[in-house]
């Protein structure tokens, strides 16, 4: 490492003990020169991402203004009188349990996809907490890196932000949040004070028979080819139901359609030809000997195959696979093959209840009914120890650690007292647990009321009828003998 490296870390370090960004004020203000930075280069910065990220001009839109809309969610959570508020409970002998001190330094190593969004949502989240700023941008022909330094070097402190291209050595980072959006760091070589690492997983589909099929398809051919496919949450496999798959064969084959010619209307940039080339692959072309997995786009496996069980490669291919029912997908995903690489999100196309159930038994970061959300097209993939938020891919107490403050309240136990109370504390202990209210043995259940009910419904009117009918007979009779 060059010691001009040497001296920036140690630099930024000084800024995080001095606790440059606790100052509340101090990063409102960096929000502001941040924002207002990269609307001055909007221009630029909108054709840098289209170049780099060899997407469209729409698409570089979205991720612009992804970005900056992130960032506004991170300055707007940032409130001075609830800020006092917290800060002094503790002088107003109030108790602060949700303390929360932010980690004084951060480490971003920034993802390849969608590179300006990746950056600017990590640098925002650790703003917000307060945490002092190393960007790690290795050398490389594209441009985005360049243009981010100069925008960071202009807009903010220089003394709790910086760009290095080397990796700083393991005992700095063993003092940072490092968010890893590339995998680069490997646990036997660093332990940071915190990894945010983007680890390899899966999103997968699911379409019942009960679920709107242009919908689902729409948005699942959406999802695949947003972006050249390269999205981390774009749809790696597709699960139908046989009873609705010939449909869904169509509808899906309408939307890629749709897209073709919406790509020769705009003239979006074309795929890479190895992306195009990848359908010429040994996997393709073993795939399809087997009819266990139906195709859209020329491809079709079966179910142990390669392809069944991975993150597919950046393309605009959407592989489906059939089952027979709720309980036959369960089975699927539950297999050891389909359990090494996790599920990050499902998206269920489905009624309510059927939904229900399959989020119920099928293991996800998270689950979406009936849409695929657009947020998740853009940026790294959020970490597994995290929920997935829609507003904002790194929130803020990612970056922060509990510290509560507890003053004496009427419930507390002072330690110079509490051998005073032992036969106190042994009566309480000793104390039964709350009923849980289960029905005794024995007693009526779901079914035993069905029966029941049965039986009123069908029988009541029988028996009624019988009586009414014998009545009449006894009447009749009984006139009868009298006349």
């Amino acid at each position: 490492m060059s010691n001009p490296q040497n001296a920036t870390l140690a630099r930024v370090k000084g800024a995080a003990i001095d606790g440059r960004l606790r100052v509340l004020r101090i990063r409102q203000q960096l929000f502001h020169s941040l924002h207002g930075a990269l609307i001055q280069r909007r221009e630029e910065l909108l054709q840098t991402i289209q170049n780099d990220d060899n997407c469209s001009a729409e698409e570089a839109l979205v991720v612009y203004g992804s970005s900056l809309i992130d960032l506004r969610n991170h300055y707007n959570a940032l409130d001075l009188s609830t800020g006092l508020q917290e800060e002094y409970r503790l002088a107003r002998k109030e108790s602060n349990e949700n303390k929360r001190t932010p980690i004084a330094m951060t480490y971003i190593i920034p993802g390849r996809f969608a590179l300006f969004f990746s950056l600017i949502s990590a640098l925002c989240a650790a703003i917000e907490a307060g945490s002092c700023v190393i960007v790690e941008f290795q050398d490389t022909t594209i441009k985005t890196p360049s243009l981010l330094q100069e925008i960071i070097h202009t807009s903010l402190d220089l003394e709790a932000f910086a760009i290095v291209s080397d990796r700083a050595p393991a005992e700095y980072l063993a003092q940072c949040v490092v968010i890893d959006q590339s995998n680069a760091i490997t646990a036997e070589d660093v332990f940071p004070r915190r990894t945010l690492s983007s680890p390899i997983s899966r999103s997968i589909a699911f379409v019942d028979r009960t679920s709107d099929i242009e919908l689902a398809a729409q948005e699942i051919v959406a999802s695949r080819s947003a972006f050249g496919g390269n999205s981390p949450y774009a749809v790696d496999l597709v699960i139908v139901n046989e009873f609705v798959l010939e449909k869904f064969n169509i509808a899906a084959t309408k939307a890629l359609q749709s897209i073709r010619e919406a790509q020769k209307l705009h003239q979006l940039p074309k795929e890479p030809s190895h992306r195009v080339k990848i359908s010429n692959n040994k996997i393709f072309d073993d795939a399809n000997r087997d009819d266990n997995l139906q195709w859209v786009s020329g491809i079709k496996m079966n179910r142990s195959h390669q392809l069944a069980r991975t993150k597919v490669p950046s393309s605009r291919i959407v592989l489906v696979h059939s089952v027979t029912s709720l309980d036959d997908s369960i089975d699927f995903l539950g297999t050891d093959a389909q359990q090494e690489i996790p599920i990050a999100t499902l998206y269920l196309f489905s009624g309510e209840r059927e939904a229900k159930y399959l989020s119920q038994y099928i293991v996800s970061q998270a689950t979406y009914v009936n849409h695929i959300p657009a947020q998740l097209v853009v940026g790294p993939r959020t970490p597994f120890d995290y929920a997935i938020n829609l507003h904002q891919r790194y929130t803020r107490d990612m970056f922060e650690f509990p510290s509560p403050q507890i003053v004496p309240s009427k419930r507390s136990h002072l330690t110079s007292t509490i051998f005073t109370k032992a036969s106190f504390i042994d009566s309480v202990a000793r104390e039964a647990l709350k009923d849980i209210r289960q029905p005794k043995s024995g007693a009526w259940g779901f079914f035993e009321q069905g029966i029941v009910i049965g039986a009123f419904v069908y029988l009541l009117p029988m028996f009624s009828i019988t009586i009414t009918g014998v009545g009449y007979g006894v009447w009749r009779a009984y006139w009868s003998i009298r006349s």
